[in-house]
């Protein structure tokens, strides 16, 4: 390189997105930070690259940014000592400007400054232009400080390295690691940074295993009856490649489902009046032992649920924090009253987070269980009941029935040993649950909890004022991530009239940039819908509203190399629709499926009126830069989590209380502070007379 005549130009800035960075690791579950958390230690590391480049000026231009005058005039003298010369200054426009007035012109220090002025809109500057204010305008900035009369001209010239010797190296007191973001109440779930090629490749050594092997999942169960020769076994298929076997599946027989039963209500006392402490131990060693077998959980979620590879880690992460989360509520606290038998059951679009997180809060209010999984994951379920009793969890407290609704199901919520429910599912399944309870209510005489998190006719309103940019960022994610298979997913985009046209042209764009295939790959953003009877479901829809649809858009499917591949996978293309009106979705398509409606501003209140109407009332966007709008908007709906300037999906433990209202649940909201209340018994006070 050095016998080239040409320079290599380098800007070295610092400071720009620190904030966002500590928080991103923070939501992440990273190990440590990739920046510093005290400024004089970023200071520091500014000069001594600083140093660096000069060191190699004979190949690289240096170009320092930089509104601090420490650091300005310590480059300035070493540079000008070493007599280098080929260096420049930079800095924002309009920022800066008293310092580099004492730089530019050979009556100062004559170096040269390049400004760094943003050309364009103001629509497409603004939010460029409120990052740089926020930057500078932080408590720790220099161009803050400079003009504050409370901080000394002496504290503005402290050496960074003598600054860097009294703090020992050691990172900011205030900023806690990430695993440690919750204080003492409970450790932060881990996570596996993806950009990291040490981690990958530990993840690609344990995939070659367990991307090939094949589990076997069976009713575990304190006195469980035998399979006999009529016992019925399911093939688990990987959805987006059908030939992938998974694994294979015992379903639950009537017998079976009867001795759980009868285990439970034997067990239930003796559970119940287990410490609370004790309880949680265990509870929190599960937590543990879903972190140590994070490789094997994260293939299964890729491999039986179709997740990508950040979804399954978030899967995992989920199922953590529920663990601790509810153990966490109960330490402390006195022994309450447990309702007795509770009976789990869970869906395949949150294998291992849902189910885990309806066993544990059962678990930790003093409940015995019997879990449901889903019908077409049950393997990844039936590992996360092994570690639960490897971690202590007795196998009369948590027992395990694989099956068919109409048998499992069915029987358990029938049955008057069973004191509550707790279901996420189809509004039509938790309807026939809530009927089934209702009858035993009147005939048993006694209140039977169903806590129910059904679907959600999902909806994001954009009002004019919302930077476009942004709103695209959080539909995508909203509507699309994990192949619209949330229950919180995104389902019809709200656009004001005025900014439709713009908004979905940039919608389109940044949709051909998603990848949609086989989720073991890193580089794929959406893998498959859940089985061939979903694909189905979506395709029809598709194909029926296009013919209605005032214009629509889909993402074209991987090509395949043969046509046995074409059929071998369930794939839906990620589809915009528009339409004119909410009434034309008579019920939830749950799959990556958006339909969007233009609304005038005038209609404000009409478009929320509409969607209250629906019944559903789960989860709701607000894009908007006007207060009154957002408040006004936040205070018509009626759903259960309004999510502000930012997507709707991806709710976590212990900080978004997760559930609706209406059609779309009954409460209380998961992974919040009342969930363990409702599977509590109230005290009852005797009234003398």
């Amino acid at each position: 390189m050095k016998n080239i005549t040409n320079y290599f130009m380098v800007r070295l800035v610092k400071g720009a997105y620190c904030d966002a960075e500590i928080k991103r690791a923070q939501v992440d579950g990273m190990p440590g930070y990739p920046v510093y958390t005290r400024k004089i230690h970023t200071d520091l590391s500014y000069l001594v690259c600083a140093q660096k480049l000069l060191a190699a000026n004979d190949v690289i231009y240096p170009q320092f940014a930089t509104h601090n005058a420490l650091t300005l005039s310590t480059i300035y003298t070493w540079a000008k000592h070493a007599g280098i010369h080929n260096y420049e200054f930079q800095c924002l426009h309009g920022m800066g400007e008293t310092l580099y007035d004492q730089v530019v012109g050979k009556e100062n220090l004559d170096k040269a400054c390049r400004v760094y002025a943003p050309v364009g809109s103001h629509e497409t500057l603004l939010a460029y232009l409120v990052r740089r204010l926020l930057e500078n305008g932080a408590n720790s900035s220099f161009v803050n400080q400079i003009v504050d009369e409370e901080v000394s001209i002496d504290s503005l010239l402290t050496d960074p390295v003598d600054a860097s010797r009294d703090s020992g190296g050691l990172p900011h007191p205030a900023i806690a690691l990430p695993r440690d973001l919750f204080g003492g109440e409970r450790a932060n779930s881990r996570g596996l940074d993806l950009s990291d090629e040490t981690v990958l490749a530990e993840f690609g050594d344990a995939f070659s295993t367990f991307g090939k092997q094949q589990w076997h999942a069976s009713p575990l169960l304190a006195q469980a009856p035998q399979a006999t020769a009529t016992t019925m076994v399911q093939t688990v298929h990987n959805p987006a490649q059908r030939r992938d076997v998974v694994g294979h599946v015992e379903e639950a027989s009537k017998e079976q489902v009867e001795a759980a039963l009868a285990s439970a209500a034997e067990y239930a006392a003796a559970w119940q009046n287990t410490e609370p402490a004790q309880r949680a131990h265990s509870l929190q060693r599960a937590a543990d032992l879903l972190e140590q077998h994070m490789h094997e959980l994260i293939a299964l979620a890729i491999r039986e649920a179709g997740k990508s590879l950040p979804n399954a880690i978030a899967e995992v992460r989920e199922a953590v924090d529920f663990l601790r989360y509810y153990a966490a509520q109960v330490i402390g606290h006195p022994n309450p009253v447990a309702l007795g038998t509770v009976v789990c059951i869970s869906p395949w679009n949150f294998p291992l987070a849902i189910f885990v997180g309806q066993l544990s809060a059962a678990l930790a209010a003093g409940n015995v269980v019997i879990a449901k999984p889903a019908e077409q994951t049950p393997l990844i379920a039936f590992r996360a009941v092994q570690l639960l009793h490897e971690a202590g969890i007795p196998p009369a407290a948590l027992q395990f029935l694989p099956g068919r609704g109409e048998i499992v199901g069915a029987g358990l919520t029938a049955d008057s040993r069973t004191k509550a429910v707790i279901f996420t599912g189809s509004t039509e399944v938790a309807q026939l649950i809530n009927r089934t309870l209702a009858k035993r209510a009147v005939l048993e005489s006694s209140d039977i909890p169903l806590i129910a998190e059904t679907g959600g006719q999902n909806a994001m309103i954009v009002d004019s004022s919302a930077l476009p940019e942004q709103v695209v960022q959080d539909v995508i994610s909203s509507a699309f991530d994990s192949a619209g298979q949330r229950c919180s997913a995104l389902r019809v985009l709200f656009l004001q009239q005025e900014i439709a046209d713009k908004t979905l042209t940039m919608l389109r764009g940044a949709m051909q940039q998603l990848r949609v295939g086989c989720p073991d790959r890193l580089a794929t953003d959406i893998g498959p819908v859940i089985d061939f009877d979903a694909q189905q479901q979506l395709l029809g829809h598709i194909a029926n509203m296009k013919a209605s649809a005032k214009q629509h858009y889909e993402l074209p499917l991987p090509v395949p190399r043969n046509a046995g591949e074409a059929s071998n996978a369930t794939f839906v293309p990620p589809t915009v629709l528009e339409i004119t009106d909410l009434a034309q979705l008579q019920r939830e398509v749950f799959g990556p499926v958006l339909h969007v409606i233009r609304y005038k501003r005038d209609d404000l209140a009409k478009i929320i009126d509409s969607i209250n109407a629906t019944g559903y009332g789960l989860t709701l966007g607000v894009h908007s830069r006007i207060d009154e709008t957002i408040d006004f908007i936040c205070a018509r709906a009626h759903v259960g989590n309004i999510y502000v300037n930012r997507n709707i999906v991806g709710a976590v433990v212990g900080v978004q209380p997760f559930g609706g209202e209406g059609k779309s649940g009954t409460g209380p909201k998961a992974g919040g502070p009342l969930y363990l209340k409702r599977l509590q018994r109230n005290p009852q006070a005797n009234l003398g007379g």
